[in-house]
């Protein structure tokens, strides 16, 4: 009987990490982070000189902009996110950073 009642409550236990369970996003909010850092400092940047950039980089960081905003919103939400989508947005919060890279290099910075 002791064996039945032990196997029980491995089962019910393993099953409530299952039901608790989803993909952790604290990494993805970790790289949101940095990301967003990273990205205001270049808009500051850029808005502070204006003169050196075209619409498409204003296009550009505007696009950004929504799309961060979109993230933080999702993040935020008790919403699960898949592991691809997670992924997904860590991967894109690099190309933020490489963005970011690209307007300190025009600027000489």
């Amino acid at each position: 009987m002791k064996k039945l009642i032990t196997l029980m409550m491995a089962l019910v236990m393993a099953l409530s990490l299952v039901a608790c369970g989803g993909p952790d996003k604290q990494p993805a909010m970790d790289a949101y982070n940095k990301a967003s850092d990273a990205f205001n400092e270049a808009a500051d940047l850029i808005n502070e000189n204006p003169d050196m950039y075209d619409q498409e980089v204003f296009d550009t960081m505007n696009a950004m902009a929504d799309v961060l905003n979109q993230h933080a919103a999702l993040l935020e939400s008790d919403q699960e996110i898949s592991e691809e989508k997670l992924n997904e947005m860590i991967a894109w919060y690099g190309t933020v950073e490489d963005w970011v890279a690209d307007i300190k290099t025009d600027l000489g910075l």
